[in-house]
């Protein structure tokens, strides 16, 4: 069969196949067509899948040291715990003697009357706190309208900051009958006991009696029980009794 009259197809294979044997065959001008216009590319394929990772290399060697940086800045610590204390030291010098108070500049006659009235002021300080006050020449006659034992009586005057009454002139005696007529009291302690010798009657500091006003016949010491003094209220005249008996207690401030 002639080529003239064979497919173009079956040309090009027989062309193909002279190539790949080595024939050397004329290739027929009828394959030997000019290139075409080239297409638009294909989409991109799926990513291949991630390689392994390789070996760790050898660690290489240490680099040269390098240069000294400069130096931080100091920062200091918390405190530590107070240690225990220390021995006393040596007492220091006497220091000079300072400069006189508002009082001490004053004349003398000036701090006289300045302490005068100072110690006027805490007495008449002392006797405002309690509810009854009666004045009678430098003291102050104070009551709380109480009863007790003669010896509560002392405790409660004395932490006052008085004493239990005893009268030392007739306007003294007067004015603390007065008081216990306020007080509706038929009866009334005094500062005064034989306690310490029978007989002799003292002011509870063991001074002597400056003013008295018995009671006719009294004292007597009756049923050898009689310590302790009173004044009647009626009368304003004194008498011994025992001192676990109960009346009013008057207080003076002086």
């Amino acid at each position: 069969m002639a080529l003239s009259t064979l497919p173009l197809t079956a040309l090009c294979f027989a062309l193909l196949l002279c190539l790949i044997g080595g024939a050397q065959t004329e290739v027929p001008p009828s394959c030997l067509a000019s290139a075409g216009v080239p297409g638009n590319p294909g989409h991109n394929g799926l990513p291949g899948r991630d390689g392994r990772d390789g070996k760790d290399g050898r660690e290489g060697v240490s680099g040269p040291k390098g240069d000294r940086g400069d130096p931080g800045l100091p920062v200091p610590g918390p405190p530590g715990k107070m240690g225990p204390a220390g021995p006393a030291g040596p007492m220091g010098q006497k220091g000079e003697v300072g400069m006189p108070g508002a009082a001490d500049a004053l004349p003398k006659s000036l701090r006289t009357e300045f302490q005068t009235m100072k110690s006027r002021l805490s007495v008449i300080e002392k006797a405002m706190g309690f509810h009854i006050i009666r004045r009678v020449g430098p003291k102050y006659y104070v009551t709380e309208g109480l009863q007790d034992d003669f010896d509560a009586g002392l405790r409660f005057c004395r932490d006052a900051g008085g004493d239990l009454v005893l009268p030392k002139n007739e306007e003294e005696n007067n004015v603390l009958v007065k008081m216990l007529k306020v007080l509706e009291a038929p009866i009334g302690w005094i500062r005064t006991t034989d306690r310490k010798t029978e007989g002799i009657f003292l002011d509870t500091d063991d001074s002597t009696l400056s003013y008295t006003k018995w009671k006719p016949g009294e004292p007597n010491d009756h049923d050898n029980n009689e310590d302790c003094s009173m004044v009647y209220t009626a009368t304003g005249l004194w008498n011994d009794i025992p001192c676990d008996r109960k009346y009013h207690i008057v207080c003076e401030i002086s």
